[in-house]
C-alpha cells in the first residue's frame, strides 16, 4: 500500500484524526488518506488511483454521481467568486462495507494539494429527515381532519341557521336534532380514528392492520350518506359476499373511502349508482369504487393523481373538486396502498385502492 506524504510526522499526525481524511494533488488524483478514512468510509488507497474511480466507488449510482458532481461544480464556483477556498458539499457515500453513510465533505486548497475531510452526518441526517417526515405526517392530518369535518359542520351549520324560519312540529325538530348528533358523532370519529394512531414519543402517524369485514365497514356509509343518497335519487350498491374480510387499518381505509365517496357522491347525477366491489389476487386486494357521475377529462384525471396543474384543470378543480382525491392517494401511498383513476366524459369515474392486505401474507 503505498502514501505519498511529505514528512513521516505530518502522516502520523494525520492519522490520529477521528475525521476521514483525503489528500489529493494537482489533478485530484488520491494520494493518502488516514486511518478513520479507511475505518469509516473503508477503501484503500490503490483502489482509488484518479478521481474518477473515487466517485464510481462513492456514487455508484451514475446519476446520483452526476449530480453530485455537479454540486463540487458549484460549489467550486462559488468559492472563486467568495475568494473561499473551502468546498463544501453534502453526499450520501457508498462505503466498503456496502453502507450508505451521509457525509460532509470538506475540500481545502493547501498550496498545489488538497485536503478533503469526511465528516460523519450520517446520525444527525437520519433523525433530520425521520423529523421532516414526522411534521409531513401530521400536515397531512390536519389537511385531512380540515377537509373530513367541513361537510358535516357545514350540514350543522345549516340546521342551526335555518330551522327557527322553517315553522316545524316538535317532531321535526327532534328529527333534525337526531340528524346533528348523527353529524358531531361522525365528526369525534374522524378526530379520534386518526389521533389515536399518534404515537405517544415521537407523534408519527401508527398504522394499525385488523381484520375488516367490508360490508360493515362499507354499510356505515350507507346510512351516513342516507339523506343525500335519497335525495338525488342514487343508488349505493355493495357487490361482495357478507363474510368478506380483509386485514388493513380501518381508519386509513375510512380516511380514503370517504373522501372518495363524498366526490362520487357530490358529482353523480340523479337516478345514478355508486358500486362498490372487490377483486383479491396473491398479492393485493383492490376495491372499485365506481359512479356514473359526468366524468373528468384526462387532463384532470392527470392534474389530480400526477399532482400537475394548468389554467383549465385548474378552472375544473372548483369547490374544493379533486382536493378529497389528492389525499386520498397521497395517505394510500404512504401506508400500503395505491390508488388509479379511470373516467369517462359522460360515462363516469372509477377509483382503484390497491391495497396490501396483511392477512394475504
Amino acid at each position: 500500500m503505498k502514501y505519498l506524504i511529505e514528512t513521516k510526522e505530518l502522516n502520523q499526525t494525520l492519522d490520529q484524526m477521528i475525521t476521514p481524511m483525503m489528500l489529493t494533488n494537482e489533478a485530484d488524483e488520491p494520494v493518502y488518506i488516514n486511518s478513520a478514512f479507511q475505518s469509516q468510509v473503508g477503501y484503500f488507497i490503490d483502489e482509488m488511483p484518479d478521481k474518477l474511480s473515487w466517485f464510481e466507488k462513492a456514487y455508484p449510482d451514475p446519476v446520483y454521481r452526476k449530480q453530485v458532481m455537479e454540486s463540487w461544480d458549484d460549489a467550486l464556483i462559488s468559492a472563486l467568486k467568495s475568494d473561499d477556498p473551502t468546498i463544501h458539499v453534502i453526499s450520501k457515500i457508498y462505503c466498503a462495507d456496502g453502507v450508505y453513510r451521509w457525509f460532509e465533505v470538506y475540500k481545502h486548497t493547501i498550496g498545489n494539494k488538497h485536503a478533503i475531510t469526511f465528516l460523519n452526518v450520517d446520525e444527525l441526517k437520519t433523525q433530520t429527515e425521520e423529523f421532516a417526515e414526522i411534521v409531513k405526517q401530521k400536515d397531512s392530518l390536519l389537511a385531512v381532519i380540515a377537509h373530513d369535518v367541513r361537510s358535516p359542520l357545514s350540514c350543522i351549520k345549516q340546521i342551526v341557521d335555518g330551522y327557527e324560519n322553517l315553522n316545524l312540529s316538535d317532531l321535526d325538530i327532534e328529527d333534525l336534532f337526531f340528524k346533528m348528533n348523527n353529524q358531531v358523532d361522525y365528526i369525534f370519529n374522524i378526530v379520534n380514528s386518526l389521533l389515536m394512531r399518534i404515537s405517544d414519543d415521537k407523534g408519527r402517524f401508527i398504522e394499525q392492520p385488523e381484520p375488516i369485514n367490508l360490508k360493515k365497514f362499507f354499510s356505515k356509509y350507507a346510512v351516513y350518506y342516507k339523506d343525500q343518497l335519497m335525495a338525488q335519487r342514487i343508488g349505493l350498491v355493495l357487490d361482495f359476499p357478507e363474510d368478506t374480510i380483509i386485514t388493513y387499518d380501518p381508519g386509513i381505509l375510512d380516511v380514503v373511502c370517504r373522501n372518495l365517496l363524498d366526490n362520487a357522491i357530490k358529482y353523480t347525477d340523479e337516478n345514478g349508482v355508486i358500486g362498490v366491489s372487490l377483486k383479491r389476487s396473491a398479492e393485493y386486494t383492490r376495491i372499485l369504487i365506481r359512479d356514473t357521475g359526468p366524468g373528468m377529462s384526462r387532463e384532470l384525471v392527470d392534474c389530480i393523481i400526477n399532482n400537475t396543474n394548468s389554467f383549465k384543470t385548474h378552472r375544473e378543480m372548483k369547490d374544493g373538486f379533486g382536493l378529497g382525491i389528492i389525499l386520498a392517494k397521497e395517505i394510500l401511498e404512504k401506508y400500503h396502498g395505491k390508488l388509479s383513476v379511470k373516467s369517462e366524459i359522460g360515462i363516469g369515474t372509477s377509483f382503484i385502492i390497491d391495497l396490501k392486505d396483511h392477512s394475504l401474507n
